[in-house]
């Protein structure tokens, strides 16, 4: 069924004269492309709500929950999205869940394309194990499952880059159907009932583009998330910040 505005909340974390930082819901694109058909963006809602032009400073997958930034102006839209493009400027923290077991911590370091008939470009995804857990439900080939909850950061924003780089080293986020494993999600559905990808946007720290000061914000665990965190008995302050 189609959504309508009246159906998708887009809570506010942080908003003054030159930044809104938000909390993007799952499913809805950041902004109008050629592949969104027409629905509704979380730019488009909140240009109505707030009656003021806004300015997406990076993007989420339509997939993806979490904290968004977004500029009130273009001065703030410029400054914001060359500190994007530097290296270390951003720092940018995600949570996800992922099939298998993973420990300490370490780093993906594989150079992407967006589609096949473009260059390679690097890309490296770094990756800390938060929590492991084991569920008594078999995939047909192992008796149990095996999940593991990371914390990822990246230093740059390639295309689908924490999904790709996981799934390729055989570690593909829960509820990723574009490069997971569709038969352990379809699983993992069936004993859940959890039908979300598990991979959501947590921190974000960066300096005011205008007022040169460095600020750090949180989005809290959206519902998906946290009954999964709650499934495995995992602490809740690892997700909580």
């Amino acid at each position: 069924m189609k959504q309508t505005p009246s159906d998708i909340t887009i809570p506010i974390i942080y908003e003054d004269g030159a930044i809104l930082v938000v909390d993007k819901p799952r499913d809805i694109h950041v902004h109008s492309t050629r592949l969104s058909r027409g629905e509704l963006s979380v730019q488009s809602l909140l240009e109505e709500r707030l009656r003021e032009r806004l300015y997406p400073v990076h993007r989420l997958d339509r997939p993806v929950s979490g904290i968004l930034l977004m500029a009130k102006h273009t001065e703030a839209a410029s400054k914001l999205s060359a500190a994007f493009r530097t290296r270390g400027c951003m720092d940018k923290r995600y949570l996800c869940i992922v099939r298998g077991w993973l420990s300490g911590s370490g780093l993906f370091d594989r150079p992407l394309r967006k589609t096949p008939d473009k260059p390679l470009r690097k890309a490296q995804t770094r990756y800390r194990v938060l929590a492991t857990s084991e569920a008594p439900w078999s995939d047909g080939i192992f008796p149990t499952s095996r999940y593991s909850l990371l914390e990822c950061t990246t230093g740059s924003g390639r295309f689908h880059q924490i999904r790709r780089h996981l799934a390729r080293a055989g570690h593909p986020i829960i509820g990723d159907a574009a490069h997971g494993d569709n038969p352990r999600n379809r699983i993992w559905f069936r004993e859940t009932g959890i039908d979300s990808l598990l991979l959501r946007s947590h921190l974000l720290c960066f300096t005011h583009p205008i007022s040169d000061r460095r600020i750090t914000f949180h989005a809290p665990p959206c519902p998906q998330f946290m009954s999964a965190v709650q499934l495995f008995d995992w602490p809740a302050n690892l997700v909580i910040d």
